[in-house]
């Protein structure tokens, strides 16, 4: 019986040790309302979103914009702003090729500042789902070897 009880708790830590990596802090993003989104930037532009780089162990994003009409400022042929990785830390999801109306202020963007998306890009696919569902099929293979490995030796 105890050798069955130790199976067991193998297999639970198997299943259960990748959840305290998996999980994330939640947050909570609320905009305001009723407010000019030219008036309140500091660089407005019309511009595609050329590479969406996402910091691997930050909370943020690092866009580079190829700008097409400049609305307000000097922004130069390119921009690069960071947003927040989650729309729930108020960050702006751009998608690579896509063409945004942005509205930025300190070399920043935010689900808030009234950001628009003109046109759909490529999606050139989000990393971080891949990079998730790698470590899932990961975590699952290291899981069937484990529990495949206490049955043989039974």
């Amino acid at each position: 019986m105890t050798l069955h009880l130790r199976r067991v708790l193998v297999l639970l830590l198997l299943v259960l040790a990748p959840i305290p990596v998996a999980a994330r802090p939640a947050w909570a993003c609320s905009c305001a309302t009723g407010f000019d989104p030219i008036e309140q930037a500091e660089v407005a532009f019309v511009g595609v979103a050329d590479q969406v780089d996402p910091d691997w162990f930050g909370s943020e994003v690092e866009v580079e914009f190829s700008v097409e009409s400049v609305l307000k400022g000097r922004p130069g042929g390119t921009v690069t702003l960071i947003t927040m990785k989650d729309s729930a830390s108020c960050g702006y999801e751009f998608v690579e090729g896509g063409q945004y109306r942005v509205y930025a202020s300190s070399g920043r963007t935010w689900s808030c500042d009234g950001n628009e998306l003109l046109s759909a890009g490529h999606g050139g696919g989000d990393r971080t789902r891949t990079v998730f569902w790698g470590g899932t099929v990961f975590v699952l293979l290291v899981v069937a070897g484990g529990v495949t490995w206490l049955i043989r030796r039974s």
